[in-house]
């Protein structure tokens, strides 16, 4: 046999050896659950590299903005909570006063008209007018005190917020609803009617 047909069949019965981990590498790449895996490790990779190339002095700048404007929203937010509590406490105010004067104005309006009927009279001919009269004063300076204003105009237009009408009398001398005499008086606390005035009311003649 020659060398060049010993060379031959030598190189024949060599085996072909196959890379396996090529190929597994390229089937592993080539699956859905690969192409995740590469993505989330670019990503990782990714956002690591920016990290470092940001500026800390940028980044603790924006952490900064950051941590004041939270503070912010929690200082706004302390004071709407005591602008709360002090509108609640001024409600809870009002409406014990309020509940109180409706139980006092009947014996308030009965002490007012008892001494009406002595006005003609005189201070110091009698102690128990005399009593009743200071009585009324005391009670009067306490309301102006605490912004409680008496409705006790007569002559003004009516209104149905402020009056209760008792009478109705038909008049040439008025062009529209007037209140002619006022009966009981009445009180408001600033805008809130606490109690209407009881009058006479005239109205223009038809």
């Amino acid at each position: 046999m020659s060398k060049k047909e010993h060379g031959e069949q030598q190189e024949a019965q060599e085996p072909v050896v196959i890379d396996r981990r090529a190929h597994a590498a390229e089937d592993v790449d080539n699956t859905p659950h690969g192409e995740e895996a590469s993505q989330e490790v670019l990503d990782e990779v990714m956002e690591q590299f920016s990290e470092k190339e940001q500026d800390p002095e940028l980044v603790w700048a924006q952490k900064a903005a950051e941590l004041q404007d939270m503070l912010l929203r929690r200082e706004a937010d302390l004071q709407n909570m005591r602008k709360r509590h002090v509108k609640d406490l001024d409600n809870a105010r009002r409406n014990a006063v309020e509940a109180l004067l409706s139980d006092l104005f009947p014996a308030l309006d009965g002490l007012a008209q008892a001494s009406a009927e002595f006005k003609d009279s005189p201070d110091g001919e009698n102690s128990l007018l005399d009593g009743m009269r200071s009585t009324l004063r005391i009670i009067d300076n306490a309301f102006q005190r605490h912004g409680i204003v008496k409705i006790s105009e007569s002559g003004v237009p009516f209104d149905s917020e402020l009056h209760q009408p008792l009478a109705v009398l038909d008049s040439a001398e008025v062009s529209e609803e007037m209140v002619g005499q006022v009966f009981v008086e009445g009180y408001r606390l600033g805008d809130t009617v606490l109690k209407p005035a009881m009058v006479q009311v005239l109205k223009p003649a038809e």
